[in-house]
């Protein structure tokens, strides 16, 4: 990523008989993904027994894409959008803006892979940024895809399965949804134990409390063994539970993956993976803000965010006393209709 990356490891190993084990515990700091934050990547189990094969006719014109997105550290950063959200003066447009206007975060768009679900978004994706895949799907996915509509369900449950190729492939990621804008740094907000980091449509205070309100829409998964089978266990549980979207089937298997596959998950204060559905007026602490909640459509959700930018602008106007003394705050959104708890 052309800047120094620390890295710290612990190498032990014993022999018993003919067998050996080795055990490797890396911890790594990367000055590009976290700066003076603790960004560290920590694998564990290996991938030579997985059988993906199938994954892998699926997404086979993937792999090259992966390897050169790729940060240091193998790890993804990931959005996915349609032709109603990557036209022009549309969601992909803010989305981009708020990595140029944010707090030095512009550097991760070199490791930002656009999925795109219909050949429309496709050609935009590729008239302005170079890492973008089409993934091909049985409908049409261009226009506007309502919450809760077929192909809504549907779009977002072929996320899950290219997620689950890219973890195979050994590389970590972090997914975003294009309706987020980002404004600091989120990687400062993970830690090194957690396999899968989620933000929360409602935080309770604990992250480690498995009652939290999880949001699919942004949140990181390291790669490993026991991340692909979370993300197989979390693929086959939708026949379980038709029909339904991903993130009410995470929310309602949640226990289960901790118990059963044995994962770790985090879960991030909505102070800092800022949300409609929980909105929070710091803007000294603010990563990120997620235009969720939001069910009356595309229109609503860009006025609003537009109206978030502007906030952004005005408050890196203020002096550093200004903003220590908490004049910046957000502007609630007005044009989005918010769901209920």
């Amino acid at each position: 990523m052309g800047a120094e990356v620390k890295s710290l490891g612990m190498l032990g190993s014993f022999s018993l008989g003919v067998a050996t084990t080795l055990i490797l515990l890396i911890f790594y700091q990367s000055a590009n993904f976290d700066g003076d934050y603790s960004v560290q990547k920590y694998l564990f189990g290996g991938h030579e027994n997985i059988n993906v094969t199938h994954q892998e006719e699926m997404f086979e014109d993937l792999a090259p894409i992966l390897k050169k997105v790729a940060s240091y550290d193998n790890t993804i950063i990931m959005t996915s959008v349609n032709w109603a959200w990557a036209k022009p003066d549309s969601l992909l447009d803010l989305f981009f803006k708020a990595f140029k206007t944010g707090e030095k975060i512009d550097h991760f768009l070199n490791h930002l892979l656009i999925v795109a679900f219909d050949p429309k978004a496709y050609e935009q994706c590729k008239s302005v940024h170079p890492y973008c895949y089409e993934l091909k799907v049985s409908e049409n996915f261009t226009g506007q895809q309502g919450f809760m509509s077929k192909g809504y369900i549907d779009l977002v449950w072929s996320k899950i399965r290219l997620q689950q190729y890219i973890l195979e492939q050994g590389y970590n990621f972090l997914f975003t949804d294009v309706d987020i804008l980002w404004f600091r740094n989120p990687f400062r907000h993970m830690t090194v134990y957690a396999d899968m980091t989620t933000s929360c449509d409602y935080f309770g205070g604990n992250p480690d409390d498995i009652n939290n309100g999880p949001n699919t829409g942004f949140f990181y998964v390291k790669s490993s063994n026991r991340t692909i089978e979370m993300m197989r266990y979390w693929h086959n549980a939708r026949t379980r539970f038709p029909p339904d979207h991903e993130q009410n089937i995470f929310y309602k298997i949640r226990r289960e993956l901790v118990d059963s596959v044995g994962v770790n998950i985090q879960f991030v204060d909505t102070k800092y993976f800022g949300c409609f559905c929980q909105f929070s007026n710091d803007m000294n602490k603010i990563s990120t803000m997620h235009a969720n909640c939001c069910v009356n459509g595309l229109g609503a959700k860009l006025a609003d965010l537009s109206g978030l930018m502007e906030n952004w602008k005005n408050y890196t106007a203020l002096s550093i006393e200004e903003k220590n003394k908490g004049v910046g705050q957000w502007r609630k959104p007005g044009q989005c209709r918010l769901r209920k708890k």
